[in-house]
């Protein structure tokens, strides 16, 4: 985790979803993969990266699979099958394929940027900083979020205990089953609503909604947020810049070939600023000059 306020954090990582939205350009969503990942990586945060690398990458091999299939734009046909009835013909192009790899790859770039600023960032600072602005959903999401793992937990517990007990719960009877379920949902509902009462009660005791809001510190914005605002300012002009110039932008539908010498040259800009965002990030977390100068 980096000392720094949720607002720079917020800030960088809503930049860099916006870019990721953006650009349609396969090197543009690499590059910002690629130094997302080294800024997870400076985090310690290699052992959640794995998994959402997995997850991530399965549901990418999907959108790659089912996209040839569902649309048959493009000039260039890789394979065209006989009519299908009820189906009709499917007519795979390349065009497709790239267009499927390429939405697969920017979910793959979203995915880990929802990582990145759950790694950069506390929950407990992220919770107080936007409950100053909306403390009702605030707390409402934190809630159902907290009760959703408690819930799993109570039902792995629940269903633990009735199995000693003897009971089966892989019945193939469908009346057998519904007949075992009932009692456990039973358990599972009963035990849900005394803990939404004893949530209420320790909101209640606690003054909850009736003063102003109180908090035991203070997040202040330091030296070091400063500069990382305004790199990311940089970065948000250099975008409206690349707009303005049509830069970042590929259809594969139009033309295969994404290697421009405009757009390479635009993208190392982009990558210099980027790359000035993951010194920092060092900086706070590896190098104790840096991180007590600033």
């Amino acid at each position: 985790m980096l000392n720094m306020h949720p607002f720079t954090v917020i800030f960088y990582t809503v930049i860099l979803f916006f870019l990721t939205l953006v650009y349609s350009n396969p090197l543009y969503i690499l590059s910002i993969s690629v130094i997302v990942i080294i800024n997870i990586l400076l985090l310690d945060g290699g052992k959640n990266l794995k998994k959402s690398i997995k997850y991530s990458l399965y549901t990418a091999f999907w959108i790659m699979i089912i996209n040839p299939l569902v649309t048959h734009y493009g000039r260039t046909v890789i394979y065209k099958s006989p009519r299908i009835p009820v189906i009709g013909k499917i007519r795979i192009t390349l065009e497709s394929i790239v267009f499927g790899a390429n939405q697969g790859l920017k979910l793959i770039c979203i995915v880990l940027i929802f990582l990145l600023y759950s790694v950069m960032v506390e929950r407990d600072d992220s919770f107080s900083f936007f409950s100053k602005f909306a403390h009702k959903l605030t707390l409402t999401l934190s809630m159902t979020t907290n009760i959703l793992h408690r819930l799993r937990l109570e039902m792995v517990r629940v269903r633990d205990v009735m199995i000693l007990r003897g009971v089966n719960f892989n019945q193939k009877n469908i009346f057998k089953k519904v007949k075992v379920y009932y009692p456990f949902l039973k358990v599972i509902l009963i035990s849900t609503l005394e803990g939404s009462l004893d949530r209420a009660e320790a909101l209640y005791s606690k003054g909850y909604g009736k003063g102003k809001r109180t908090s035991y510190s203070q997040m202040e914005i330091k030296r070091v947020d400063y500069i990382f605002n305004f790199i990311t300012f940089v970065l948000i002009c250099l975008f409206f810049y690349g707009l303005f110039l049509k830069v970042g932008i590929y259809d594969p539908y139009n033309e295969l070939n994404f290697l421009k010498y405009k757009d390479m040259i635009f993208l190392i800009y982009i990558d210099l600023i980027l790359i000035i965002h993951s010194f920092l990030i060092w900086g706070c977390k590896k190098w104790k000059f840096l991180k007590y100068m600033i």
